[in-house]
């Protein structure tokens, strides 16, 4: 907008000038914005704790704040993380109470990130099969079969495959994130990437060391990017020792 200065008031040119700044800035901001990719996570429980919590002093961990703030770029809106489990029986642990240290936890999860974390679980089968010995027991050299307790996790990888397909077929994410080393789950991403082409697919792999080479190919060939979580992430995204305005604390022991 052109002014005569001679004869416009000052305040109207001054006024003019920072809404055009103002305006400016909004649109920056805006396009900004757009350019931010909603982005959900996908956890697969099991593979995260084995491949890289089972032995570590880092198990409560705050999923949310270790994507958020250590593993996604800045280009990441985080709207949700999915964590995918299942209720630990007290038969398959070393330690009786470890069933009550994962409610804890899963509690702890719920409360400190409500509505930004889902938990989803699936279910431990467990068995009595019998077994043929790989070697022979000195002590028993006619022994050649044994009965061993198999626990086996149901629904975690279909749960977790299940879900990533419907958030593309009903436009949830413009970015999902796989927290899994498991090629099972090598068709949901194949499936998402050949019918969403326009998605992007990150997987970030929960295995001890640095080791690129030891990401599984399979998922990793279906992937815009990826990562290797390591214990200076998990370190780094502890919750706190005790939930703010609940009753809820780390274990002592975990």
């Amino acid at each position: 907008m052109v002014y005569d200065l001679l004869t416009t008031h000052p305040l109207t040119v001054r006024f003019s000038r920072y809404a055009l700044r103002a305006t400016s800035r909004l649109r920056a901001a805006l396009s900004f914005l757009e350019m931010l990719l909603r982005t959900i996570v996908y956890i697969d429980g099991y593979n995260l704790y084995y491949g890289l919590l089972r032995k570590s002093a880092y198990k409560w961990l705050d999923l949310f704040s270790l994507f958020k703030d250590h593993v996604l770029d800045a280009s990441a809106d985080l709207t949700e993380v999915r964590y995918y489990t299942a209720p630990v029986l007290g038969r398959m642990s070393d330690d009786p109470e470890s069933p009550q240290r994962q409610r804890l936890y899963l509690q702890a999860l719920r409360k400190i990130h409500p509505g930004r974390i889902t938990i989803i679980e699936g279910k431990i089968l467990a068995t009595t099969p019998h077994q043929r010995l790989v070697k022979p027991i000195p002590e028993a050299p006619h022994l050649q079969m044994v009965q061993v307790y198999d626990f086996n996790e149901k629904k975690t990888d279909v749960n977790l495959a299940s879900d990533l397909l419907a958030g593309a077929w009903l436009g949830a994410y413009d970015q999902a994130v796989v927290c899994s080393n498991d090629s099972d789950l090598e068709g949901a991403l194949a499936t998402v990437r050949r019918h969403h082409p326009h998605l992007r697919i990150g997987l970030v792999a929960p295995i001890p060391g640095d080791d690129h080479r030891r990401i599984s190919r399979d998922l990793a060939q279906l992937a815009d990017w990826a990562k290797v979580l390591s214990p200076v992430h998990l370190a780094n995204a502890q919750l706190p020792a005790r939930i703010p305005h609940t009753a809820i604390k780390k274990p002592d022991t975990w």
